[in-house]
């Protein structure tokens, strides 16, 4: 399989899109000027503790106070405490109205292995499958680590260690136990609350989710790219990766690779299949529901027929589009009834054929007594909707908007695609007139662009012209 990652940046954010064979499998956003909390180590206090929910608030410096389920607390205190301090990292980002979800189990993640500090506990990835192999690999991996492990660590072994060295996988062990070592020594110097530990860029943990598995790597921001370049060259030295700086002026990268139309995609609730069926894909607080369609296809002699295989296309939409749009929590997918039992178990194990790519644990459970199919996948932050969208300020949040972020991204990019120019115009609704102000004075063009405010534009549009 071809991989490459391309990585789209302007002043407030990176857009990273990895291809697959030529096809767009995920996007991830990081913005420049907000804090990532998913994977962070912090030195936090609980400030309540409420039996009814079985669990603990913690205050860890941010503006909300996280969520701590006490059924949660290996490695935490017996007996938890108003004003104690406890050491916690976040499981999941802040979400809506929700706070960041925590637990004391603490997981670091490196190239091989995640370490599990003070847990003796020890897992596989389930990638691997073959029952023989993984628990070769594993006892292989706990034999070798053993000398170096004298304070009974645990750890996840990962599906890149597979192929890895004897070498490889001690000095990634560790390089780890060090990092952890360094943040134990923090927790005692810094105050309450306090970060301890945090992942700088969301790139780090691409590259390592995938073990650096790029053919190339597309950017048009040099000094990630050198960044990038030092970060392979440490720890993933064996790798050939081509690193490729966009240079083309008159295209930005942004509509070299129609970016636009895959946003438009991810957005769209409506995902046709190639048999003129289509699927919905609604997400509310509480779980994803996604709904599947026969539309137009009527090629099969009966209707169990009809509905076996448009679940089948289904399928292979909806394991895309978990991917694609990033969606996670509880999931529940109405696909067009069938009364044939072995069907629908065909229908399950195809959907865990499909699953198998994603690099984010999915959990396919049973058709339910309504004929809805079950599964989770496991939730870092905000779907890829929700953090590209706002609440309209015209509905009042039935349906979204572009956000304001997403919409100077696009304009940023078509004024560098437009250069050099002497005079440009922009049109845009009075609803981010004062944003797109702002954008072109940090631009330094306020000389050379005019801005016209016009309430018959779209708030998710705009017009950029040059001026004679």
């Amino acid at each position: 399989m071809d991989r490459e990652l391309v990585i789209i940046s302007s002043r407030n954010l990176y857009l990273y899109v990895i291809y697959e064979d030529k096809e767009p499998v995920e996007v991830r956003v990081e913005y420049k000027d907000l804090v990532r909390q998913s994977g962070n180590i912090y030195k936090g206090k609980i400030k309540r503790i409420v039996p009814a929910m079985n669990a603990a608030f913690v205050d860890i410096g941010e503006e909300r106070e996280a969520f701590l389920p006490l059924k949660d607390i290996n490695n935490c205190p017996k007996e938890l405490k108003v004003n104690e301090n406890i050491i916690v990292q976040v499981k999941r980002s802040a979400v809506g109205t929700k706070g960041a979800k925590l637990s004391c189990k603490i997981a670091i993640p490196g190239k091989y292995l995640v370490l599990i500090p003070d847990n003796p506990y020890i897992s596989i990835s389930t990638k691997i499958e073959d029952p023989e192999e993984k628990n070769r690999i594993k006892e292989h991996i706990k034999w070798l680590l053993e000398p170096f492990n004298e304070e009974n660590h645990g750890f996840i072994i990962r599906t890149s260690a597979a192929d890895a060295s004897d070498e490889a996988i001690i000095e990634d062990f560790l390089s780890l136990k060090q990092l952890w070592n360094n943040i134990s020594k923090s927790a005692k110097n810094k105050k309450t609350p306090s970060l301890l530990y945090e992942e700088t860029s969301k790139i780090y943990s691409i590259l390592r989710d995938y073990a650096g598995n790029f053919s190339k790597i597309i950017s048009d921001d040099i000094k990630k790219l050198k960044e990038i370049k030092e970060y392979l060259k440490k720890n993933f030295p064996n790798q050939k990766i081509k690193l490729e700086p966009y240079r083309k002026r008159k295209v930005s990268l942004y509509s070299y690779y129609q970016i636009d139309k895959l946003i438009h995609k991810i957005l769209n609730p409506y995902v046709w299949l190639p048999n003129g069926g289509y699927i919905v894909i609604e997400e509310t607080e509480a779980l994803v529901s996604i709904d599947v369609n026969s539309g137009s296809h009527c090629k099969h002699k009966s209707l169990e027929e009809t509905a076996y295989h448009t679940n089948l296309e289904a399928i292979k939409e909806i394991a895309k589009h978990l991917r694609l749009r990033d969606l996670g929590g509880i999931i529940i997918i109405d696909f067009i009834d069938m009364k044939d039992t072995e069907r629908k178990k065909s229908l399950i194990e195809q959907f865990k054929k499909e699953v198998k790519k994603d690099k984010r644990p999915v959990k396919i459970k049973n058709f339910t007594s309504l004929g809805l199919l079950e599964l989770t996948r496991k939730k870092l932050e905000e779907s890829l909707i929700k953090q590209l969208t706002e609440i309209c300020f015209t509905c009042g949040g039935q349906g979204f908007v572009r956000s304001k972020n997403l919409i100077l991204f696009e304009i940023e990019k078509k004024i560098s695609e437009m250069k050099p120019f002497v005079k440009l115009r922009i049109k845009v609704n009075p609803a981010i007139y004062r944003a797109v102000n702002n954008l072109i004075k940090d631009l330094k063009l306020a000389d050379r662009i005019d801005i016209l405010s016009d309430i018959n534009i779209n708030v998710n549009k705009f017009s950029i012209e040059r001026v004679e």
